[in-house]
């Protein structure tokens, strides 16, 4: 259905368009819902399930006649990495909560020969608490199915190695991530892969491990592109760029002539024109070869726009590739305008969507790979506007559903981020509270009831948990553990009464009380809010906290940060209408203007995460798109221009490739474009054209029904527009 609009005539018209009918051969079954197996049992090395960093090399030779469909089953702990042939086929598996496994099912097809071919499975059981991968003993589970009838599985068939080619004694790769690579290889290291007729002294003993509660993958499986790496010129070192951050598998051509060591460290920026430990952790890999060629690529996926790298003895780098380990179902959403900075700045927050979102919403690929709550608010937008579905954020919300109690945590609260080992019992009040935020948006994402009355007594439990810190005016008091703000002055403000916090809080409450129609819950929220207005603003500014006296009193501080001014307007708890004089200083005296005129010295800036988004979208619901637009570019060009991502912080302190910031290409769509509102359960669109200073502009916004089509031009604040929405969808303009 087209909508069409221009300078000359206001009316709407719909043309109906002959659409071609395509046939097309699928699977029968979906290879991303598999989440059985028909014989397969999980299977390890006898005794050494809880073994800290031990790699097992499982492999099986099949045998094909005539080219037909065929798959196989994995489910596993910890990572897999799938070959046939020795050519790569995937890695995984796609994370879940403790005690469920997702089942990933690979199509074999295309890499099968007629007669024998080796299928192998290499196995890296970590049994190490991380953010990353959850600590638990390791298995391998998986059937080959060639036409239908399945020919090998685990329990019957699959020989494996203990090959001692990864060193297990190493450090871990970051406090959050389990242990770094160390290899020692011999040229026929990778002869297992390939060779039918391999035979090794070091087979290992498998057997039958626990029965697994499996379940489906669900999401799309990664995009594995590859991509070079050219020879930086004029280095103070054989340094090598991929021009841009990347997010895969370190890959590597080396000829040896001597014995020799490499070390490979990387990163996204370079200092001093080297790489060098820019953050709390070091990127490395290192290799050990005997004399020979090699092909080596790294088991975990790793994120750098800079590789440098150190030999010891005679050997040469020939190549440096990497192989993508991203999302493949962000591709569909497209914007293009007549501001080139625009579009970079929007492809940047593709780039760090499909890098950082592969199986949960991932604050970073690099240091952590860690599914965070708060960061999952702002990704979720946008892995939706670019895939047209809400699958991934389906087994985010979920992960946190599955288990009877989530482990780690007090009864009743969230982990900050999962799945994740918080072996310090460290958690994120906060961060349970956007659970609850990014819910109520999922519902009208989806339309997933189910899910919403699946998390209705995780729900209820959590506002019973915040219930034990109610003082006496019904605000949150004292909250144990890590009470996050963002990452600036605000984080040293939490104690006692926060009323960032409680913004948030009263958010909460509102949320829940619309999602599950509870009026005492709105009331509650309401009830918060005013009295954070009646301690917290003092006339000039909300402040950020107060302390409780000696004598019992509760007195507030002169603590007043940025951020918290956009938390109370994000949550409601203020208004343009109803704070006018703050909101006018908000406007127009803070936001990237402050970097050469800055009224409030005493006001500690706003940081990227979460702030500075928070005034995006404050900026959004006051209709100010050009002053939004302004802000973006001035913002966030400079990260694009340096790598390509967005960042975490304002400055390249800390990492340069981080989920949340793609939240840039959902504003893209809502306020530049002007698709404002896009209700795919009802199937409305409403449109909010402004003139933001752009001549021209062309979304493409991916729907489960389809897809979402506007073009317009704008001439002294005039429009010429088209739209084109899927059947069934009815447009407004607002």
């Amino acid at each position: 259905m087209i909508f069409m609009k221009t300078r000359h005539t206001h009316f709407m018209f719909w043309l109906m368009a002959l659409a071609a009918v395509v046939s097309s051969c699928r699977p029968s079954e979906d290879p991303r819902q598999v989440e059985s197996f028909t014989n397969a049992v999980p299977v390890w090395a006898e005794g050494r399930q809880t073994e800290k960093n031990l790699t097992l090399s499982f492999r099986e030779v099949v045998k094909v006649g005539l080219k037909t469909r065929s798959e196989i089953r994995i489910a596993a702990s910890t990572d897999y990495r799938l070959k046939v042939n020795g050519t790569f086929v995937g890695h995984g598996p796609c994370v879940a909560a403790h005690g469920f496994y997702r089942v990933d099912c690979h199509d074999l097809t295309p890499y099968l020969r007629h007669g024998e071919n080796v299928v192998s499975v290499e196995v890296a059981g970590y049994n190490e608490p991380s953010y990353y991968l959850l600590s638990q003993p390791s298995f391998l589970q998986a059937e080959i199915r060639i036409g239908g009838k399945t020919v090998a599985w685990t329990g019957r068939d699959f020989k494996a190695y203990d090959l001692g080619n990864r060193k297990a004694d190493v450090p871990k790769f970051s406090f959050q991530r389990p242990q770094m690579e160390y290899w020692i290889l011999s040229p026929d290291h990778d002869t297992w892969e390939s060779d039918t007729a391999f035979e090794y002294d070091k087979e290992v003993k498998l057997v039958q491990q626990e029965p697994k509660t499996l379940i489906a993958r669900r999401v799309a499986y990664p995009d594995y592109t590859l991509r070079e790496a050219v020879r930086v010129p004029d280095a103070k070192a054989e340094v090598f760029s991929f021009g841009k951050d990347c997010s895969g598998f370190l890959g590597m051509e080396v000829t040896v002539k001597e014995k020799s060591r490499l070390t490979v460290d990387f990163d996204e920026l370079l200092t001093d024109g080297l790489v060098k430990q820019r953050m709390s952790f070091r990127g490395y890999i290192v290799y050990e070869f005997e004399p020979g060629h090699y092909t080596v690529e790294s088991f975990e996926p790793y994120t750098m726009q800079f590789l440098q790298t150190s030999i010891e003895g005679d050997m040469t780098v020939d190549r440096v590739y990497m192989r993508d380990y991203c999302n493949s179902d962000v591709h569909n959403g497209q914007f293009t305008s007549s501001d080139q900075r625009l579009d970079r700045i929007f492809e940047a927050a593709r780039e760090t969507i499909r890098q950082s979102s592969l199986d949960v919403f991932m604050d970073t690929p690099s240091r952590e790979r860690a599914g965070w709550l708060c960061d999952s608010f702002f990704s979720s937008r946008v892995t939706c506007d670019l895939s047209g579905n809400t699958l991934l954020e389906k087994n985010f919300l979920e992960n946190y559903l599955l288990p009877e109690k989530l482990p780690w945590v007090p009864e009743g609260m969230l982990p900050m981020c999962y799945p994740s080992d918080h072996w310090n019992y460290n958690y994120i009040p906060n961060w349970a509270m956007w659970y609850v935020i990014e819910l109520e948006e999922y519902l009208f994402r989806s339309g997933d009831r189910e899910l919403i009355e699946q998390a209705r007594d995780r729900m209820y439990a959590l506002v019973a948990f915040f219930d034990k810190y109610l003082n006496e005016d019904g605000l949150l008091e004292k909250l144990d553990k890590w009470v996050f703000i963002e990452w600036s002055a605000a984080n040293n403000f939490v104690q006692d009464v926060n009323y960032p916090t409680n913004m948030l809080y009263a958010g909460m409450l509102d949320a829940l009380g619309r999602i599950y129609s509870d009026a005492s819950l709105r009331e509650r929220a309401e009830s918060v809010r005013e009295t954070i207005r009646k301690q917290s603003y003092d006339g000039r500014f909300f402040r950020d906290n107060a302390i409780r006296q000696a004598d019992g009193s509760l007195a507030p501080t002169d603590n007043h940060t940025e951020v918290c001014q956009y938390y109370a307007f994000f949550f409601n708890t203020a208004t343009p209408e109803t704070y006018p004089e703050l909101w006018d200083k908000l406007l127009h005296e803070f936001g990237p203007i402050r970097n050469t005129v800055n009224p409030y010295p005493d006001v500690p800036y706003a940081n990227a995460f979460i702030g500075n988004y928070l005034r995006l979208e404050l900026l959004s619901r006051a209709g100010e798109p050009r002053q939004l637009l302004e802000e973006t570019i001035d913002y966030f060009l400079p990260m694009v221009e340096l790598t390509g991502t967005l960042w975490e912080h304002m400055s390249s302190t800390a990492s340069c490739n981080h989920g949340f910031a793609s939240h840039l290409a959902h504003v893209i769509y809502r306020d530049v474009a002007g698709l404002y509102e896009v209700d795919r359960v009802a199937k409305t669109v409403t449109l909010r054209l402004r003139d933001v200073g752009l001549k021209s502009c062309s979304a493409v916004l991916p729907v489960p029904d389809g897809e979402i089509r506007l073009d317009w031009t704008c001439k002294d604040g005039k429009f010429d527009w088209k739209i084109d929405l899927p059947k069934g969808y009815v447009l407004t303009e607002k």
